[in-house]
């Protein structure tokens, strides 16, 4: 729960710093870019995470990231400086939240519906537009969806829309049939 307020409170001063929206929608990519990156248990993370290397070693590490993630284009110089201050600062693990809180800010200034998706498996491209497409039919808003992979969900999709939760999953039923069958309604 600390890291989570703590990455709010990051994700609020980067978003509040930038304020052209092209550059806010880039930095949103570079943040997932690099959140992804260091999800891995090799490769970057080894380097730009690990307090064995200097600071000087795991900073050039992570502008190398930054530069490898942005090929179709430049990171914005702030968003640069930010990563090397997460960095700096030992808060670059708690990158993935800081996105998510980011994400959930530049859905809120666009008038956007925040909804977070979750699958047993990842849906590729065109099952992803399609659901994206179809959300904004039903809300009549557009909306920001997020993707998350959930192999216990065994199949179908769980989705939260704030606090709301609509879950069509397996798992989701078969615990709502177990439920039945021991007569409780929790």
């Amino acid at each position: 729960m600390q890291a989570e307020a703590v990455a709010g409170r990051y994700a609020k001063a980067l978003f509040e710093s930038i304020t052209d929206p092209a550059e806010r929608e880039r930095t949103l990519r570079v943040l997932a870019d690099i959140a992804a990156a260091l999800e891995t248990a090799t490769g970057p993370k080894t380097l730009v995470l690990n307090p064995f290397y200097s600071v000087k070693q795991r900073e050039a590490a992570l502008l190398k990231l930054i530069d490898l993630t942005s090929t179709d284009r430049p990171c914005p110089p702030l968003t640069t400086r930010f990563l090397q201050l997460l960095l700096k600062k030992t808060r670059l693990n708690v990158i993935q939240a800081v996105t998510v809180a980011y994400g959930r800010l530049l859905d809120e200034a666009q008038g956007r519906i925040s909804i977070t998706v979750s699958t047993a498996r990842p849906l590729d491209q065109a099952a992803r537009r399609a659901l994206h497409t179809r959300l904004e039919q039903l809300l009549q808003r557009p909306v920001g969806v997020r993707h998350q992979v959930d192999p216990s969900l065994l199949g179908g999709a769980r989705l939260q829309l704030g606090s709301r939760l609509i879950d069509g999953t397996i798992r989701g039923r078969l615990d709502r049939v177990r439920r039945q069958a021991l007569g409780t309604s929790a």
